[in-house]
């Protein structure tokens, strides 16, 4: 019996329909599989209302709990786009005009570098009751880069990943040296593992999201505890700014060394590869109680770096 014509067209409807349903079946599966397996904040959306709630109530404790008393970091007006892989916002706050040439100040990039975000806090609570110091000027603070380390039961130097966010920066000796360096140079130390490839990590976009948005002239990252200043570029008429290093050296009793960077390193990333003046205090001590001396002690080199001049270039 040969089959009619209507029923051969019926079939090839029918067929037609069913590939169309399993095409669509398998687009919605590749779609909603990885909402599954990666959580969305992974991705560092903006921070819910909850989460910044959390966020500084957990701020608010670890103050108490290191003796900062005189901060209150509810009282800064901080702005947050991006989130951690642990829901933390990453915050920061621009004051003054922002059309001036800008200054950055970046602290707590390692979590157990616990002084450096006082000092951060500080400093914009400082500013925040002295607008005159920035009326003509650009500063934007971001005190704690590296939320998640800072919060971990035990702070850690690296991030949620494990990674260490001053070796995660996109520069152009990455993917040649930096895991390579990791295992040679730190016998693959998990404390200074720079990631499977440059740029993975959140803190790291953030970093780089605010050196794209404000194009600072300078960069002040806080660190600890080797207790230098390390000056990491641009070479460009390098003979005025160590001359002013070593003045701001001399002032605070402070060393001043030539220490270098390294792959993925924020030094590499502004100061050697973009000729952005940067420079890195390495506090004495991680010690969180030694915070309100180190604010006293470098307060006065904190206001000269804004009013540091640099040549154009």
């Amino acid at each position: 019996m040969i089959p009619s014509t209507k029923n051969i067209s019926s079939r090839r409807g029918s067929y037609h329909r069913d590939w169309i349903e399993t095409i669509l079946i398998f687009l919605l599966f590749l779609c909603v599989i990885p909402s599954l397996v990666i959580p969305s904040q992974a991705y560092g959306g903006r921070p819910s209302e909850r989460d910044v709630r959390n966020f500084l109530n957990s701020l608010d404790k670890r103050c108490v709990e290191y003796g900062w008393t005189d901060i209150a970091p509810r009282k800064i007006r901080w702005e947050f786009h991006r989130t951690t892989g642990s829901k933390n916002p990453l915050i920061f706050i621009q004051l003054g005009n922002s059309e001036k040439y800008c200054n950055l100040f970046l602290g707590g990039v390692h979590g157990d570098e616990l002084p450096t975000v006082y000092l951060l806090l500080r400093l914009a609570h400082h500013l925040e009751e002295n607008h005159h110091l920035f009326k003509d000027k650009c500063i934007v603070i971001a005190p704690l880069v590296n939320p998640d380390g800072f919060f971990a039961k035990t702070p850690k130097r690296v991030n949620a990943s494990g990674i260490d966010i001053n070796r995660n920066f996109p520069t152009k000796d990455w993917n040649t040296k930096a895991l390579r360096q990791w295992k040679r140079k730190c016998q693959a130390n998990k404390r200074y593992y720079p990631g499977k490839k440059p740029g993975s990590e959140q803190e790291t976009l953030f970093q780089m999201a605010l050196i794209k948005r404000y194009r600072p002239q300078k960069i002040l990252s806080i660190h600890s505890p080797l207790s230098f200043y390390d000056f990491d570029g641009p070479s460009s008429d390098l003979d005025t700014l160590e001359r002013w290093l070593d003045r701001i050296s001399r002032e605070t009793n402070h060393p001043f060394k030539k220490f270098g960077f390294f792959p993925g390193s924020l030094g590499n990333y502004a100061g050697h590869e973009r000729n952005i003046f940067t420079l890195t205090l390495e506090l004495p001590s991680s010690d969180p109680r030694m915070g309100t001396a180190f604010f006293q002690k470098f307060q006065p080199a904190f206001l000269k770096f804004l009013n540091l001049s640099i040549p154009a270039r």
